[in-house]
């Protein structure tokens, strides 16, 4: 009896829950080509490691608790990592198909460039390849106008009164200048840490 108990204690206490982050995809969109890349592209990883806890699962009774109620394990794997679980297939170049195959989820971050913003999108998809959850972040680039007409205002007094005159040159048209967006860690982290809380696992 006893030993039958411990066999179902290890088959309700025994599930892991697997995930594989793949590096961040960076897409240029730009029509000069001018973007600048240097950011960290593993850090989706390193925040799923630590906002994954976060994520909810069923308790079978039409509610939810925490992931790690739910699954023994909770392990995240990045692409130096995933091989030690999983050896048999190209995570590099199929990510979503290997991680259908090998029936864990995964987590796929885009950052992409435009002329006028950058969008940074994190998805998380189930063991079927079907997106369960996503997050975004953006920033968009300033434009401020400058006004280039002066206008000069002279006073003079003599014996008669004042007089006021004003100067107003030719109108030019007014100078567009433009306030680049930035990417910073922070909102990396904040597309991660959104992804992550919003999800619930049936």
């Amino acid at each position: 009896m006893i030993i039958v108990a411990s066999l179902l204690m290890g088959l309700a206490f025994g599930e892991t829950f697997d995930v594989y982050v793949s590096p961040i995809k960076f897409v240029d969109q730009t029509t000069t080509g001018a973007v600048s890349i240097n950011h960290d592209s593993e850090a989706p990883f390193h925040y799923s490691s630590m906002y994954a806890r976060t994520a909810k699962a069923s308790n079978g009774k039409g509610g939810y608790h925490e992931l790690h109620r739910a699954f023994d394990e909770i392990r995240v794997y990045n692409s130096n990592s995933i091989e030690i679980a999983y050896d048999n297939c190209d995570y590099l170049y199929t990510p979503l198909k290997c991680s259908v195959f090998n029936e864990h989820h995964y987590v796929e971050t885009t950052i992409t460039f435009s002329n006028d913003q950058l969008v940074i999108r994190t998805s998380l998809y189930n063991e079927n390849g079907t997106m369960i959850n996503t997050s975004a972040r953006t920033d968009k680039m300033g434009i401020q106008w400058i006004k280039q007409q002066e206008s000069t205002v002279i006073d003079t007094r003599g014996p008669l009164g004042s007089t006021t005159i004003i100067n107003k040159p030719k109108e030019e048209l007014p100078l567009k200048w433009e306030i680049p967006y930035r990417l910073f860690e922070r909102d990396v982290q904040q597309a991660l840490l959104g992804l992550w809380m919003g999800v619930k696992i049936n």
